[in-house]
Order: structure tokens, then sequence, then C-alpha cells
């Protein structure tokens, strides 16, 4: 009988103990006894916090570089893990500061503020790029979608504008080892319309159509120019009946198809007895903020030095950019890559090159997003992500650029998992990519962050 009863004697041990714990862990004040102190106990401190489920602190409040400028503050941002946008910039007009003064100007003059996001698939079908648009036009105008390429491979994907043209265009892109000397537009193409004979205006060789949708602020038409390169032959472009010669002699020139009126819709029909570089079509008012959807599939980045000067030059001189947007990443994520410093590297002398073509403009970085990765059978961050965002930060630093960690903005490691499998879907199944309600999501989260800096910016001013 007394061997039966010992068999309950570990379990009486464990028990008294366990009392004896979670009375110590209510007393509130630490004890001493025979020499040793021992501090208050926390018995159930991992799984409790004031009555919640505990959580990991949040980070404390973020001080970008501008901040510190203007408030005096000398201490160093946390640019590294940073969801905000961090501004770097060693002048007065570094970081965003050009666009920034160009909203100023649109409040006071009723100027044209113009921002070129130059992106991958990810902002592909005017994906991010179109919720960042009317965030914009709502809050200080503007009528129409911006820049638009002759064709698209996402055509009928994209919802911001009907689009539809002729398949006799030839479609010369930046990553063409052999282009015939056809240079490349802003949108990494250039489109070539089909030869008809000697460029009778009363003969359409290729043509383009763009149509208003039925959302707002780009239900209608107003301001619709066409940009294209110098002539070397006879060519005349038709649009909504009526005739125009296209006589340029620059690398980009202008010309206007409808001005003021509102308009539906606009054809244009091209005729030419030789080659022309015909880069596209823009929709929008005089004043306003456009931001334009300059989407490449499969882009590094790396290729935009690419795009001639004289020809991003030759178009910013009739649109007048504000603010360049860089998204890459993805297709540079690979998780055998312990270093992004050739990224990097390449990356400068991309910003480099905007700079030049682009000499009023501020210009912001945007990092990777998250990107899964499946290991042992759990999906994670693929293990580059990372190091690719510090290449990328730092790239903004070297150059004075503004920089937003979109990793960060996500939620950091392991987030796209959330935004796959979550209640509410953000993104697809590839782990990869934003659906449309992630790319909103997205487009809100980078307008916020663009008015938080705004705001800094006009208390600074006063």
């Amino acid at each position: 009988m007394k061997n039966e009863n010992r068999v309950f004697e570990p379990f009486l041990l464990v028990l008294c103990s366990l009392v004896i714990f979670v009375g110590l862990s209510f007393v509130n004040t630490e004890f001493s006894a025979a020499g040793y102190s021992a501090k208050k106990i926390h018995l159930f401190s991992d799984v409790i916090a004031s009555g919640r489920v505990a959580v990991a602190p949040a980070v404390g409040p973020v001080v970008n570089d501008s901040m510190m400028k203007k408030r005096g503050v000398f201490m160093k941002p946390d640019n590294k893990h940073s969801a905000e946008i961090v501004e770097f910039g060693d002048d007065s007009l570094g970081g965003l500061i050009r666009f920034f003064m160009a909203i100023e100007q649109l409040k006071t003059k009723g100027k044209q503020v113009r921002i070129a996001y130059f992106g991958d698939s990810m902002i592909e079908g005017d994906l991010i790029s179109q919720d960042l648009r009317a965030l914009m036009q709502d809050t200080f105008g503007g009528y129409g979608v911006g820049f638009m390429p002759i064709t698209s491979i996402v055509a009928g994907f994209r919802q911001s504008i009907i689009h539809s043209f002729s398949t006799n265009w030839t479609d010369h892109n930046l990553l063409e080892k052999n282009s015939g000397g056809h240079a490349p537009g802003i949108t990494g193409h250039t489109f070539v319309p089909a030869f008809t004979g000697q460029g009778d205006s009363t003969i359409t060789g290729s043509w383009v159509k763009y149509t208003a949708p039925n959302r707002a602020r780009l239900d209608r038409f107003y301001n619709v120019r066409l940009f294209y390169g110098k002539t070397e032959s006879a060519c005349y472009v038709n649009c909504n009946k009526q005739n125009h010669k296209l006589d340029g002699v620059n690398a980009v020139n202008q010309l206007y198809v409808n001005r003021g009126g509102a308009i539906q819709a606009v054809q244009a029909g091209f005729s030419c007895g030789g080659p022309l570089d015909v880069y596209g079509f823009s929709m929008d008012t005089d004043s306003g903020v456009f931001v334009d959807n300059l989407s490449y599939r499969g882009n590094s980045g790396l290729p935009l030095t690419q795009m001639p000067y004289r020809v991003l030059n030759g178009l910013n001189q009739h649109l007048d950019y504000d603010l360049i947007i860089l998204q890459y990443g993805p297709n540079v994520v690979n998780s055998k890559l312990k270093s992004y410093d050739w990224y990097e590297k390449g990356m400068v002398e991309v910003v480099k090159h905007l700079k030049q073509a682009f000499p009023t403009a501020s210009i912001l970085v945007i990092s990777t997003g998250d990107k899964g990765y499946r290991k042992n059978g759990v999906m994670g961050t693929d293990p580059a992500v990372p190091i690719l965002v510090e290449s990328q930060r730092k790239t903004a630093e070297k150059t004075g650029a503004a920089f937003w960690n979109l990793y960060q903005a996500m939620g950091g490691e392991a987030s796209m998992v959330k935004w796959v499998q979550g209640d509410t879907v953000y993104a697809n199944k590839d782990y990869t990519h934003f659906n449309h309600r992630g790319a909103k999501r997205i487009g809100k989260m980078l307008f916020d962050r663009l008015m938080n800096e705004y705001k800094s910016y006009k208390k600074s001013a006063t």
C-alpha cells in the first residue's frame, strides 16, 4: 500500500511547487533571505500582459533625415527598419523637397504636377499607380490617366482606360540587342507604324484607340497630346477624323490632337512613308496631379540606363516631371545570393542617369516587397529579400533620394504569407504579386506616407 501511495508523490510535489510559484507571482516587491535576493516572479509573463495576450513591443516613432534637419534632432534614424519614407539628401533640395515645392505651386498658381512611376510587373496594368493617382487627384485636382504607350500586353487587364490597337505596329524595347537605331522612350518602348508608301494622309497604316472608362476623373479626355520622334519622310496622323502632319525635327516632338474640350475617345491612324518613332499619348489637364504608369515586365531596373538622355530629357521638356518613383526588386530576388553590391552599384548609376534627364524632379526609391519562400514545407520570407532591401536603401542614401521600405510597410518577415492566406486576400498565390485589393492598399499607404512628409515640409516652411 505504501508503494502505491508513492506513485502520487511526484505529482503532489509538482502541485505544491506550482501553488508556491503562483502565490509568489502576486507578490509585488522584491524580497531577500539569508543573504540572497529575488525579484518579483512573473510566472505567466510570456502569455499574459495586462490581461491580454502579449505581443512584441511596437517600434517607437521614426525620426527621418528631413525631420532631424528641420527640428535640430541629432539622433540617427532607424533607416533600415522604418516603414515611413526616409529622406536622404545633403542640400536644401534633397529628398522630396522639389516635389513638395511643385505641389505648393500647384495650389497657388494652378500648375501641373507630374509623377513618373517606373516599375516591373508589380505595377503592371496600372496597379498601385492608379490608386495613388486617384488619391492625389481627389486631393489636389487633375483629370486624366496621364501617359499611355501605343500598345500593351496588359491592355485588357487595365481598368483606368480602355485601350485597343492594330497588330501591325513594330515594338522596339530597351532589352532588344539590335533596335535598328530606334531609341526606346520613357516606357522602355518605341512603336513604329507600318509604312504606307509615300505617307498619304488618306491611308491608315497602323492605329491606336483610347476610350475613357466610367471612372471618376478618368471618364473624359481634355488635353490629348501625341509624342513622337524626328520625322525623316512624309508622315501624317488622323485623329478623330482630323489630319495632322508630323514634321518634328527634335528627338521628341509634341502635337496636341485635342485641347480643352471634353471627348470620350480618341482614335489615331498613322500613315508614313518611312520609319517613325512614336512614344505614346498623354491624357491630362493644364492643372492637377498626374501619375504616369511606366511598367515593364521582367525588368530589374538596371536597363533604364539604356533609355537615351536625349529622349528622356526631350520628353521632360514637355511633361516636366516633379517626382520619379522607382519600384523594382522581385526579378532579382534569389535565395542563393548573399550580397547585392552589384545591384546597388548599378542602381546608383540608374538614379544618376535619371537625375540628369529630369534635373528638377525628386526621386523616391521603393524597396521590393516581401516575397514568399518555401523551406521544409513552411512558407516564409525569401532570405534574399532583407539583403536586397538594404542595398536599395543604400542606393537612395548614396544618391540623395528618398526611400520607402515597402517590405517593412507590409509587415516585415513572412508578411506576404499573411497577405495571401489572411481572411482578406491581398496577394496572389505566387506569393509575389499583389491583387487589385492589395495594390489599392499599397497605393493608399504610399499616399499617406507622402502626405505625412508633405505636412512636415509645410511645418518647416512656416
